[in-house]
């Protein structure tokens, strides 16, 4: 799984480093959100499926379902009359971009499900391997769907979550109401499909 891109201000690095030293050796910070993007920061050991991003030295771990919330977060640091805490921006958590299990879309093809299943991934990729359900991306379809009714169900490939998740994004902006992403990408499709391979 790639890991989130993940920014933390000057002010929270700080802050997080004076509170390590009080912390048990291995100690790493965790982050933690939830479906609702409810957040939780505390120091506690790796864990065997974590992801692991390092910022400026700062050892951030994670699950792999916060990783897949985690992505574009901004971490910082606010000192005032009002509040003095940890502040945490995350533009995905305003966002009505879902994921979807490539099993469930599998699912929804064969229950002959009216959407749009595009492959996002760049030609390159494409030409190594690809899903014959996807329609790849590419200017003829890229105009068809800025035609398309904004209530047209959008299910977006990439190549791992935060891809997918990255090409939906310009949809939602647009206006289009159901805007989903294949969680773990075609490389979690090949686990479930043999005849797609991993590269």
């Amino acid at each position: 799984m790639r890991a989130p891109r993940v920014t933390v201000s000057e002010g929270a690095l700080r802050a997080f480093r004076e509170a390590a030293h009080q912390m048990s050796e291995g100690d790493v910070l965790r982050l933690s959100i939830d479906a609702k993007f409810h957040n939780d920061l505390f120091f506690a050991p790796v864990e065997p499926k974590d992801v692991v991003v390092v910022v400026d030295g700062l050892r951030i771990a994670m699950n792999p379902r916060t990783a897949q919330r985690a992505d574009g977060l901004h971490i910082d640091y606010v000192e005032g009359p009002s509040a003095t805490g940890f502040k945490l921006d995350n533009p995905n958590a305003s966002s009505r971009i879902q994921g979807v299990r490539p099993v469930e879309v599998v699912r929804m093809l064969e229950a002959g499900e009216s959407f749009e299943f595009i492959d996002a991934r760049p030609a390159a990729e494409r030409a190594k391997v690809s899903i014959v359900m996807a329609r790849a991306l590419d200017e003829v379809y890229a105009a068809e769907l800025e035609a398309a009714p904004r209530e047209r169900k959008l299910v977006l490939l990439g190549h791992h979550s935060t891809d997918g998740r990255t090409a939906a994004r310009p949809f939602e902006q647009k206006g289009f109401k159901e805007v989903w992403y294949v969680v773990g990408g075609i490389d979690a499709w090949s686990t479930m499909d043999p005849s797609v391979p991993r590269y």
